[in-house]
């Protein structure tokens, strides 16, 4: 058994030494899917792979790639999902928009979904999408759709937030806005108006008292407002768990 081992790790580093990254890369994600690695070889087997992965990763982002690689990538794990959203933020979007159409109008990730339509509004893209959220057809055009930092809504929201934890506590200030800035670009291509940032305001503090477990604080906070846990504002940050 040691044999093997000692084996498996001169070739794989006998590849890295050949730069054939990908090959040893293949070797070690094998046989780290075995059920049993013997304890002396595990550690030495998991830092190679992570290096290799580390290296392949970079590889990747560096690269520049053609639009039916770019159409692959969205199709693919989420990671690769990712890289194809770093690449095409990096490229003239305009030569990718048959893949992102094709992307739109399948399974997106939430959050990737989010990033396309984010990288089109920067690159203000004029043409018409389609994408499903929550069961719902939506279409849009990029370069009509609001960043959410810029809208009234958000704005109004972050004051409200401003005003009710700000001077006694900045730290809790500054987390709920990064909840709410979150919330509104996982919204997109929607934008959150005016006459919806109370709600959001408070479904947004509660949703941080929660996440810090703080029900004192929670408790403490809606009593002094006269307010109810819940405004009927439906987090997406609750519902991705994010």
């Amino acid at each position: 058994m040691d044999t093997y081992y000692e084996d498996i790790l001169n070739k794989v580093e006998q590849l890295i030494a050949e730069n054939d990254i990908q090959n040893a890369f293949c070797i070690l994600e094998e046989e780290l899917s075995m059920p049993y690695i013997p304890k002396a070889y595990e550690d030495r087997l998991i830092s190679l792979y992570n290096d290799c992965r580390s290296q392949i990763n970079e590889s990747r982002k560096a690269r520049s790639y053609g639009e039916e690689e770019i159409g692959e990538l969205l199709h693919g794990s989420l990671e690769e999902q990712f890289l194809a959203v770093e690449q095409l933020k990096k490229s003239n979007i305009r030569n990718h928009l048959d893949e992102i159409r094709s992307y739109l109008k399948g399974n997106t990730h939430y959050f990737v979904r989010s990033c396309l339509i984010e990288a089109m509004m920067e690159q203000n893209i004029s043409e018409e999408f389609t994408t499903e959220m929550d069961g719902l057809e939506v279409t849009f055009t990029p370069c009509f759709v609001e960043m959410p930092q810029e809208s009234d809504g958000v704005e109004k929201a972050v004051s409200y937030l401003q005003e009710w934890f700000e001077s006694d506590n900045p730290t809790f200030t500054m987390m709920c806005v990064e909840s709410l800035i979150k919330e509104a670009y996982l919204r997109l291509p929607f934008t959150i108006e005016e006459d919806e940032a109370f709600d959001l305001a408070v479904d947004i503090a509660c949703y941080v008292f929660k996440a810090n477990e703080d029900k004192e604080g929670l408790m403490a906070f809606l009593n002094e407002k006269g307010l109810a846990q819940s405004y009927g504002y439906e987090l997406l940050l609750s519902k991705h768990d994010v």
